[in-house]
């Protein structure tokens, strides 16, 4: 715990702990990760709304989810409401079949939803593709905006806003696709990659061949990004060799074989998952399993590391991205993208951030201020629970007071493997595919102060009520398809920071004076890192600079904080971001439904109304908030 000499407010220093998004560089969409050891369940025993959905081959539109306006529609109107469905159909069609390991990890059944073998692996990088991808999401906008909303059901026109505002911010990115960086240190693809093969669920033996494929495909697929990489450079726009170095060095866990090889442990455990085998068979597999670890998976991390050697000296930019000849625009771009901010400017957001934080400091000194035995008491504050089963079996039970109570309460527990601790992050959980919900991986990194003195926080943020209690509860509401492909990243890292802090209330032997001091040093420390995200991709900051900005909160002599703040927001522009956003947006609108609704305010209606609505733009969402509102008055 650092304490700031200055002004005597207990700030610490940590990355929140991060929700594990897989990094897979597809036509432009950013898929979610999936669980592993599957639930071998026959379809028919799924739950009743995700089997309708398989049934009904995605017709979104049944006798039983569409409204009773559909009787006396009109033909033209139900005309509109079949050409949408085309629409989002095409878009989940076109977006899980980009590649196998797509399709893999957002379906377990593609034969009942009639969708296409995929013809790529891992997806097709190149400039060219990513800018066919920004012309085919404008044509989709196009489609999109020459139907009637009005004319579509209040189901569809839910989904009509929510796809119009990801289309529109999609199509920022036209003549920007060339600064797309799918290699960085703790999120890029070299780093979350072999989580996501690691995780790759066997639910019959041609999914272990699939897999195998994917091995032996690796190193194909690295060759793309660095042809991509080398595009960028050859237009001045390649990376520093700084920031190439520490790209590097969170490759070097992923040359470890035997026990100490990521993929090794979890390999027997998911053949031991599929009943249907022999032991004369695992044990081929396993065979051919560390054969493969040996020569694809090690060697493509091996060309990997040469490739990007030898990219070194092209990048002759130093600093944020603002210092590129489009970079503030393509910044704007991951900004809209990354969080879905209502702000209407990036000068908005920056402003409502600093007073945020500054409203955080004034709330620890008034807490000071009201109980002077608090400052003394911090360095002594710890939560009762430590044991992470006990911890999730408490928080499952005791968050129904003030949220819906938990649908699923099936998970699985994992911990980082140690050659990988320094390189991943504290916590991360991996969301199931669509139609089979099955158990939840969540992972601890035992190796990370955040993921073991904080323990009891990280598992709210990636547990109850978390990214597995959020991601349950959406899929239960049957939503289209076209939905779980869609990514709000702001929305779902947002819930889960919100709900994070709320947590430290939550603890049974905390008191409620520590508990709001702790959510607000929390809320500090992570707003103080995305105020310098702006700051250094959109302002230009550097050192120095950031140097003087943190003084005000840390004691930082020899600029080693400074330092560290630099790299992470040059290397992960928005990363912080998208986290700190999300959980600005969800507190301004509780405080603005207190403060409409005041006495009839419901904290557990209002947490309902947003999980209810699921991922989506805040501007979306704040417009449905007005009208529940008023529900609730009346």
């Amino acid at each position: 715990m650092k304490h700031d000499n200055k002004n005597h407010l207990p700030l610490t220093f940590r990355k929140s702990a991060a929700y594990l998004f897989a990094a897979v560089l597809t036509a432009g969409f950013l898929l979610t990760g999936c669980g592993s050891h599957p639930n071998m369940e026959d379809i028919a025993n799924l739950p009743q709304s995700v089997s309708r959905q398989i049934q009904e081959n995605l017709a979104f539109l049944s006798a039983e989810k569409d409204d009773k306006s559909t009787s006396y529609q009109t033909e033209e109107a139900l005309a509109y409401e079949k050409q949408f469905d085309e629409l989002t159909d095409q878009i989940f069609r076109e977006t899980v079949t980009n590649s196998l390991l797509d399709l893999h990890y957002t379906v377990t059944n593609p034969e009942k939803l009639n969708l296409e073998p995929p013809e790529s692996l891992y997806g097709i990088v190149s400039l060219a593709a990513l800018q066919e991808k920004t012309a085919s999401v404008k044509e989709m906008l196009n489609t999109l905006q020459s139907i009637p909303k009005n004319s579509l059901s209040q189901d569809r026109q839910l989904n009509y806003d929510i796809l119009q505002s990801y289309l529109e911010t999609e199509c920022m990115a036209e003549g920007l696709e060339q600064y797309v960086r799918p290699f960085a240190p703790t999120i890029g693809i070299q780093a979350q990659l072999p989580v996501l093969l690691a995780e790759y669920a066997f639910y019959t033996p041609q999914d272990i061949e699939d897999y195998f494929s994917l091995l032996s495909g690796l190193d194909s697929y690295f060759g793309q990004l660095l042809a991509f990489q080398q595009e960028q450079a050859d237009l001045g726009l390649a990376a520093s060799d700084d920031a190439i170095d520490r790209i590097l060095e969170s490759c070097s866990p992923y040359l470890e074989t035997g026990e100490n090889c990521i993929l090794a442990s979890t390999f027997s455990e998911k053949l031991d998952g599929l009943d249907s085998l022999s032991e004369e068979k695992k044990a081929s597999y396993i065979s051919r399993h560390n054969q493969l670890v040996s020569e694809a998976f090690v060697p493509a991390y091996e060309n990997l590391i040469k490739g990007l050697e030898q990219l070194k000296g092209t990048g002759k930019i130093e600093g944020g991205l603002c210092y590129y000849p489009k970079g503030k625009d393509y910044y704007r771009y991951l900004v809209y993208s990354s969080t879905s901010t209502s702000c209407s400017s990036i000068d908005t957001l920056e402003k409502t951030i600093e007073k945020q934080i500054k409203d955080d400091v004034t709330a620890i000194a008034k807490l000071f201020q009201s109980d002077p035995n608090l400052f003394d008491q911090l360095d002594q504050a710890s939560f009762a629970l430590t044991d992470p089963i006990e911890i999730l079996s408490y928080l499952q039970e005791a968050i129904c007071k003030e949220y819906p109570e938990p649908i699923c309460k099936d998970y699985s527990l994992h911990y980082v493997p140690k050659a990988l601790e320094p390189v991943l992050s504290p916590a991360f959980y991996l969301t199931p595919p669509m139609d089979r919900p099955g158990i939840n991986p969540i992972y601890i990194n035992q190796g990370s102060t955040a993921g073991t003195e904080q323990l009891f926080s990280t598992l709210a943020h990636e547990g109850y009520p978390g990214h597995l209690y959020q991601s349950a509860y959406f899929v239960e509401q049957n939503p289209a398809p076209f939905r779980h492909v869609l990514s709000f990243s702001s929305y779902t890292e947002g819930w889960a920071t919100y709900v994070e802090h709320e947590s430290y209330h939550m603890d049974p032997n905390m008191s409620s004076s520590m508990a709001e001091l702790l959510a607000a040093d929390s809320s500090i420390n992570l707003g103080i890192h995305a105020y310098i995200d702006i700051m250094v991709n959109y302002e230009g900051w550097k050192i120095p600079e950031i140097s003087r900005y943190v003084d005000q909160y840390y004691d930082d002599p020899n600029q080693q904080l400074a330092t560290a703040l630099y790299q992470a927001m040059v290397d992960n522009p928005t990363n912080y971001l998208e986290y700190y956003v999300g959980y600005l947006e969800f507190s301004d609108m509780r405080k603005k439904a207190e403060q409409a609704l005041k006495k009839d305010f419901q904290i557990k209606d209002f947490h309902q109304f947003l999980l209810d609505i699921g991922p989506a733009p805040f501007p979306v969402i704040r417009k449905r908030l007005e009208g529940w509102i008023q529900e609730q008055k009346q």
